[in-house]
This record gives structure tokens, sequence and C-alpha cells, in this order.
């Protein structure tokens, strides 16, 4: 009897390893398994989409197939950790296979936006040169802040490495240093239109002492001089008509009219020459004297006096002259207008006592001027 239980017992066991074993055996079967494959595949795309920059040329692209790779190994991560038999592979899976996806349009899309900003790249830095350029024929002279040439100075240097840097194929490099290039331009943009803005709205004053004063000269037959601040330059009519044109320098605060004496301005509008004076009765090869201040100078600045805007301290400044010793490429005078001594020596023969000299602060537009 007792044998014959035992022998029971026996059996039972054995059918129950048996049995455990062939569960454990098709658990093993039928367990979920990793896919290495897929993570493997994804970090070949990755690599080779990196190689053609489309973390810079496909960035969307890019991005989306690293978040997915970064979360499909999370899950991956997290799965491993729990016992064989509870292992579920689904959505590592198919997170891996959206981050396969992302990065092979990333690598496609790469070469055709490669192409797309390499042209963009090539036009903006053709504008900023341009603009760059620009400044150095027209803002240079202007009495700008320090700090606003710094950032123009600053623009041109990180243009010039950006197309450098791009030409060496460091193309990350080009885009940055470009950005930084618009970036400073455009500080220093804004604030010398904003304040040619401001100065050029007595435009339409200008324009009538220009015609006046050209109307003039046609009417009488005879020589006057008109001068543009802003291009540096002195024109001399003779019968209404350009007979000639001279370069010229100012007072170092030159942008904007004469306030006060001592402000190292040039003044604005329409005057006479009073005076010519030789080497000897001037400080300066040669000198034609203006009438400023005159009624019209004497009135703004009393309504300026009287506003606050100059303090009564300060006087109405004059004895503003066309003189020689210029030909400096600098704006030096403390108000005058200085040209060399060779064109002083054909001005002063041109120009008489009486003849009219008209100071704007420019013969063209603003938008005309920038375009």
């Amino acid at each position: 009897m007792r044998s014959g239980f035992y022998k029971k017992i026996f059996v039972s066991i054995g059918v129950i390893s048996a049995a455990s074993l062939v569960i454990l055996i098709l658990l093993i079967l039928f367990m979920d398994t990793p896919p290495m494959e897929d993570f493997k595949k994804c970090n070949e795309i990755m690599t080779k989409a990196k190689t053609v920059n489309a973390d810079i040329y496909a960035p969307e692209y890019y991005l989306a197939a690293e978040t997915n790779y970064k979360y499909a190994f999370i899950e991956l991560r997290r799965q491993n950790e729990k016992l064989f038999f509870q292992r579920n592979f689904s959505k590592a899976r198919e997170l891996i296979i959206l981050a396969i996806l992302k990065a092979e349009l990333a690598q496609n899309a790469s070469g055709t936006n490669k192409d797309t900003q390499k042209v963009r790249f090539l036009k903006e830095t053709e504008m900023l040169r341009k603009k760059l350029d620009s400044y150095h024929d027209f803002f240079i002279k202007l009495p700008l802040r320090i700090q606003t040439r710094k950032d123009y100075e600053f623009g041109k240097l990180s243009v010039e490495e950006s197309v450098n840097a791009f030409e060496k194929g460091d193309f990350m490099k080009a885009n940055r240093k470009l950005n930084e290039g618009k970036a400073r331009i455009s500080y220093a943009d804004a604030e010398v239109n904003a304040h040619l803005k401001e100065y050029f709205s007595k435009f339409s004053k200008w324009q009538n002492w220009v015609k006046g004063t050209i109307a003039a000269s046609a009417n009488n037959n005879s020589y006057a001089f008109i001068i543009d601040k802003i291009k540096h330059k002195g024109f001399l009519y003779y019968g209404g008509k350009l007979y000639k044109e001279y370069d010229v320098e100012f007072g170092r605060n030159w942008i904007g009219d004469k306030l006060y004496a001592g402000d190292n301005a040039t003044p604005e509008g329409r005057y006479m020459v009073t005076r010519k004076k030789n080497s000897r009765d001037s400080g300066y090869y040669k000198a034609m004297m203006l009438n400023y201040p005159n009624e019209e100078d004497r009135a703004e600045f009393a309504a300026r006096r009287k506003s606050g805007q100059i303090p009564k301290s300060r006087g109405i400044g004059g004895l503003i002259e066309i003189h020689g010793n210029g030909g400096k490429g600098v704006d030096w005078t403390k108000g005058c207008v200085a040209l060399t001594d060779d064109k002083i020596d054909e001005l002063y023969s041109k120009l008489s006592v009486g003849s009219p000299v008209t100071i704007v602060g420019s013969t063209v537009s603003l938008s005309d001027l920038l375009n």
C-alpha cells in the first residue's frame, strides 16, 4: 500500500515537472524579444543623416528622430527590468520604427534643404555686404555713438567669419556667425535710421532752399554754392546749372543744425558771402565769411533758449567760414566748411561778396539716399 502511495506521488511530481517544463519552454518560445536590430538600423541612419548635416538642414525631422529614439530606449530599458515572461516591447518597437522613418526623412530632406539654404545664405550675405559697403560710403561719416560704430564693425567681422566658415563647409558656424552679424547690424541700423528720420523731417524746407538758390543763380546768371552735409559735397552752380562739385568737411557734430557757440556743429540755412579773406587775414589758407547768424538763426536761437533747449549761459556763436586746409578725410572744424587748398582757390575765384551759399542736410530724400 505504502509503496503504491509513493509511486503515485513520484508520478504526480513527474507530471507537474513535465508540465512546468512545457510551460517554461512555451513561455520562452513565445516571449517578446527586444527590437535590437531596429535600434541598430536607426543608429546607422541617424549617423548618415548627421553626416549630411540633417540636424541643420532638416532639424524638425532630425529632432523628431532623436526624440523617438530616446523614448524607445527608455521603454526598452523599462521592459528589460521586468521578469522575462512579463516583457512587452510593442511600445518600444513602435517608437523605434517611428524614429527610423523620421531619420530617413531627415537624411533625404537634408540635401534639398541644404541647396535651398545655401542659396538663402548667399543672398543674405550679399545683402549684408552691400549694407556694410553703404555704411563705409555713408554711415562712416555720421557722428554716431561709439557703441553704434562697434555694432557695425562687429557685424562686418561676423559676416566675414560666416563666409569663411561656409567656404570650409562648417555650415553650423556659418549660420551662427551670420545671425550674430545680422543682429548687430540691425541694432546699429535701427538707431541710425531713427536718427536720420528725425533729421530728415526738415527735408521739405531744404528742398525749398535749394530750389530758391538755383533759381536765383539762373535769374541773375551768377554763381551760387549749395552744400550737402550728408553727401559731404559742395555743388557750385552758374546760371542755374551745375558747374562743379567739391568734397567738403564740417564740424565734428555736423548732423543737425548749429544750436550755440562751441557745439562744433555746422549751421543750416540760406547765407551769403560777406567777406573774402586771404591767408594774411585768416587763420586758414583763404576763407570766405558767411552771414551766420542771420535773422532766422537768431529767431530760432531765441525760441530754443526760451524753451530750455539751450542754456541761458550759451551764446549763438558766429565766424562761420568756407576755408582751406581741408582734405583731412574727417570732420574736424569748429563749425566751418573746409576744402583742400587747391579747391578753395577755385571756389574763391568764382564766388564774390554777396554770392549765395546754402547749407542743407541733404539734397535728396532719405528713401533715395538709402536705396
